[in-house]
């Protein structure tokens, strides 16, 4: 079955972002396997290269890019701060998009996967904030197909109630649009990359299957400093 990844940016326990996050993987279910990475599950230091020489820092590296590496389609969802991706989401990316060049083993994680990206605040405003096209450019950068439908949501705690989100109907609509787009590029990523599960991942079980396909040149490498 098609799998998604879901990616909070935010290390906040209740963070809205989650929240959008946890209401969309219910709207996958039956659609999708779902895999939701959560901060606490990630534990990297900020990215320096000389931690690479450290075993238990790339062991970490290399069960996260496993994570990517099996998804055929992510949903990241990330706050705004000072109007950029969150430092935790950035450098977590930064982190698997460089394994590539220090493990010839493995590939880049984000290669044409189709990414859904969404961003909910407490802030109000009009049309789309400016994290989106920020968290675009990372994206596109590392090799990622990001789509064209983005989720934003203001005024994310008048939305937020004991009963989850009441979304308008408009948002509603668009929240399903944008999640059905994302599942049908997902599921042609499957059937152009067909691969089992790598093991010990949540999940239904299977083998990892490497290399996964690259084009050459392709985005995504940290290169050194």
């Amino acid at each position: 079955m098609t799998r998604l990844l879901l990616v909070p940016g935010s290390l906040r326990a209740g963070s809205f972002n989650l929240r959008l996050l946890r209401d969309i993987a219910q709207r996958l279910h039956g659609r999708c396997e779902v895999d939701m990475l959560l901060p606490r599950q990630v534990g990297l230091p900020l990215f320096d290269q000389d931690l690479e020489a450290e075993p238990g820092v790339m062991a970490q590296v290399r069960a996260l890019h496993r994570r990517f590496a099996a998804a055929h389609g992510l949903v990241v969802a990330s706050p705004a701060y000072n109007g950029q991706l969150t430092p935790y989401l950035k450098n977590l990316v930064d982190w698997v998009a460089r394994l590539p060049e220090v493990d010839r083993h493995a590939t880049n994680a984000f290669l044409d996967r189709p990414v859904l990206l969404c961003s909910a605040t407490r802030e109000r405003w009009d049309g789309e904030p400016a994290v989106i096209p920020n968290a675009r450019a990372l994206f596109g950068h590392v090799g990622a197909l990001v789509l064209g439908a983005t989720v934003s949501l203001p005024r994310a705690a008048e939305t937020w109630s004991a009963d989850g989100f009441g979304f308008s109907p408009r948002m509603e609509a668009e929240i399903e649009g944008a999640v059905a787009h994302l599942v049908r590029q997902a599921e042609a990523f499957d059937q152009r990359h067909p691969a089992a599960l790598p093991s010990g991942l949540p999940g239904r079980p299977g083998q990892a299957a490497w290399p996964l396909p690259q084009r050459e040149a392709a985005g995504g490498i940290v290169r050194p400093s």
